[in-house]
């Protein structure tokens, strides 16, 4: 009922608009051509009513959709854009980015997933980043222990047999100064730099959407400029209990980490492998799980030869979000912005984007070209103002079997839920998507990713590490 009284009061304020000659007289005035747009903008400025309607309208439908989690994320999206509000046109904008990131969603909800190259069947890695995720989550800390970071971060991991934690501050959350601790792994053999990721997923994609730098003495390689500040500041923390553990021991080192954590953790291993050695060079791996992009080109010399694993889980945004994948969902956005979509934009943003009759089925149309016309002419050509940055090394896809497109959410008891794991490219993330319903928030968890890795090893092992028993 509240939806038809919408649409049919923004039509008629609309035709009103148009059809005054007051109002054509001040359009001409302003300069403004596309008469019939700007008062479909303008009845929804002035007939506050429907205005105001319309907000609540989508604003339900959005919660119902992807949780409440999702304002926080279009907020963070917004804020991010204003970074680059110049290059975007932001203030050309006529009904504003919130609304068009809606129908921009509409578009990727029918991208295919990212391109594989086979799944993964080596058994020994899959333990081992089914492991090591542990130690990733346990840079959070226990929530309930205060003041006892070492006592916290052991008990986050699970109280593993064989594990010291040797330091630990946790009090610092972000990507300045993250929190961090050092372990040492007898059971397993390894020195463990374990760093912290943000507790929120709007606060990460602020922090992950940052400028690119040059990382010194590695020439042509760029790294997310707050990152590798952070990734510096960790190291000059945490160096001296490194240097003793690897010393005492004579251990391998493993970094890893979660979110902010896991691209703090990349930058770690390329400042401590190229820039800043520790004492006797090492033996050094990294297990990030939902790494945003932190590093390009991947063709830089600087990045051959390191061990670097890298975990995507499905739908996750984290791992898509750099300030060039933000740029061009900006230009996506402002494409869809400048339609002549009249009152159609409005109606398929709050009917789940089924159109109704012809007219809305041309004019959902033309949203999916508009945004498929810009995400075509990214692929012939970078923005030289921002040079993409990607997840760094060996790139695996977490795929859930029984979803269309790995993104539809069914019941967590249900047989269906099944991942696999795909090794992927980089180069296939280099995307910000607004798609999978809340899959896009709870895909970012670390729990996430631990059922992932900890489900498929139950499959890969239950056929001899054989794929074959999840197709």
């Amino acid at each position: 009922m509240a939806t038809t009284f919408l649409g049919s009061a923004h039509e008629q304020v609309t035709n009103a608009y148009a059809n005054a000659p007051s109002f054509q007289k001040m359009a001409a005035q302003m300069g403004i051509t596309d008469f019939h747009q700007w008062a479909s903008a303008k009845a929804i400025d002035l007939h506050s009513r429907a205005g105001q309607q319309l907000v609540e309208l989508v604003q339900t439908k959005v919660k119902a959709e992807f949780g409440n989690e999702v304002f926080g994320m279009l907020d963070a999206l917004s804020e991010c854009m204003e970074k680059i509000s110049k290059e975007l046109k932001l203030k050309e904008a006529k009904f504003g980015l919130t609304m068009a990131l809606l129908l921009v969603a509409m578009q990727h909800n029918t991208l295919k997933p990212p391109e594989h190259e086979g799944p993964l069947t080596d058994v020994a890695l899959l333990d081992e980043a089914a492991y090591w995720v542990d130690f990733a989550q346990g840079a959070y800390g226990k929530e309930d222990i205060k003041g006892y970071d070492k006592a916290s971060v052991n008990v986050a991991i699970g109280e593993k047999p064989g594990v010291e934690v040797r330091a630990a501050n946790l009090q610092n959350a972000g990507v300045q100064m993250p929190g961090h601790f050092v372990a040492v792994d007898r059971r397993q053999k390894a020195v463990v730099l374990g760093i912290r990721g943000t507790t929120t997923l709007s606060d990460a994609l602020t922090d992950a959407v940052g400028e690119a730098t040059e990382v010194e003495k590695c020439s042509g390689l760029l790294a997310h400029k707050a990152m590798l500040a952070s990734a510096k500041a960790v190291i000059e923390k945490t160096r001296p209990a490194l240097e003793e553990a690897l010393r005492e021991t004579g251990f391998p080192l493993l970094i890893t980490g979660h979110s902010l954590g896991a691209g703090t953790a990349i930058l770690c291993t390329v400042l401590l492998s190229r820039v800043s050695p520790l004492s006797g060079s090492p033996k050094m791996r990294c297990f990030a799980y939902a790494p945003p992009p932190v590093v390009g080109p991947l063709s830089n010399s600087a990045l051959r030869g390191l061990t670097i694993y890298s975990f995507i889980n499905r739908a996750d945004v984290v791992p898509r979000a750099s300030l060039a994948n933000v740029f061009h969902l900006g230009l996506e956005c402002m494409a869809v912005d400048r339609l002549e979509l009249y009152h159609h934009r409005f109606n398929l943003m709050r009917r789940d984007a089924a159109p109704e009759n012809a007219e809305e089925t041309k004019a959902k149309q033309s949203i999916l070209d508009a945004v498929k016309e810009c995400q075509d002419e990214r692929a012939r050509k970078h923005h030289e103002s921002f040079p993409p940055l990607f997840v760094a090394g060996q790139v695996y896809w977490i795929e859930w079997q029984g979803q269309v497109g790995s993104v539809e959410d069914v019941n967590l008891d249900s047989t269906e839920r099944r991942p696999r794991i795909h090794m992927a490219k980089a180069e296939s993330f280099q995307s910000l998507l607004l798609r999978g319903g809340t899959n896009a928030l709870k895909d970012h968890m670390c729990g996430r990713y631990k059922e992932g890795l900890e489900g498929y090893k139950v499959h890969l092992k239950a056929s001899g590490g054989c794929n074959c028993v999840i197709q």
